[in-house]
């Protein structure tokens, strides 16, 4: 995306060109190809374990996020920028600090989901004055929906076990037509578009750390709607990542 340059809605040809290049460029095509076998393991481990206790996993990649973003992109990673990107990495580690590893909640087919389930995620109006911000709360908004909806979806089909080959066709062919599944495919598709645009124009030191508010939101979201319990050391995760997020620069 560094390549690409900067992505601008004011010019109408931007986005097919911006779609051509994603299908033509080499490393989009391997970074998407990665993405993938991440979501098949994703979505295999949401089918048994807590998002709570899942989303933790994650922690590292925004620590490493920066090194590599300072070894191999050139990146001028700051010294507050290391520091709440560290906070952040802390903040998800203390979410994962919990014996709530399976849920003990049953999800029937026949819950109904409505509106008045989803809690209102407020958002700081200093943040939101700032196109990049607006995008990254885009970003970690889809993003933490595409989780619940996933979640909501794996834990009706169930565990993901060593099946036979013919079962295991019927098995994939169950979790790409569920509606949950599906809407939260859609969901993370929107994001990685939201994230791939934000790339042109601003560091990936700063802004995989700033969507760290995905892990805020997708533990409401654990919480409200699929009624896991969050423990003591999730909340102070993410309290900690609120505060990295807020001081990220």
């Amino acid at each position: 995306m560094k390549d690409f340059g900067l992505f601008d809605l004011s010019n109408p040809w931007i986005l097919p060109h911006l779609i051509a290049y994603l299908l033509t460029n080499i490393w989009i095509i391997l970074g998407i190809s990665v993405l993938i076998i991440s979501l098949s393991l994703y979505l295999t481990a949401i089918s048994e374990l807590d998002l709570s206790y899942v989303l933790p996993i994650h922690a590292s990649s925004y620590v490493l996020n920066g090194v590599f973003a300072w070894l191999f992109l050139g990146e001028s990673v700051s010294i507050s920028r290391w520091l709440s990107t560290i906070l952040i990495a802390f903040g998800v580690f203390f979410v994962g600090l919990s014996d709530s590893k399976t849920s003990q909640v049953k999800h029937p087919k026949t819950t109904k989901i409505g509106v008045q389930n989803f809690p209102a995620f407020l958002v700081p109006f200093s943040l939101a004055t700032s196109q990049t911000w607006l995008a990254i709360f885009a970003i970690s908004f889809s993003d933490s929906a595409g989780d619940v909806l996933l979640a909501l979806g794996m834990k009706r089909i169930g565990k993901i076990g060593n099946l036979p080959l013919k079962s295991m066709v019927k098995l994939v062919i169950k979790i790409i037509t569920n509606p949950f599944i599906i809407g939260g495919i859609f969901c993370q598709s929107l994001a990685f578009f939201c994230f791939i645009a934000v790339l042109s124009w601003a560091d990936i030191s700063f802004v995989r750390p700033a969507t760290a508010l995905t892990y805020v939101m997708s533990m409401l979201g654990a919480k409200f709607l699929l009624k896991e319990t969050i423990q003591p050391s999730k909340l102070m995760g993410i309290v900690l990542i609120g505060l990295g997020v807020l001081s990220h620069r």
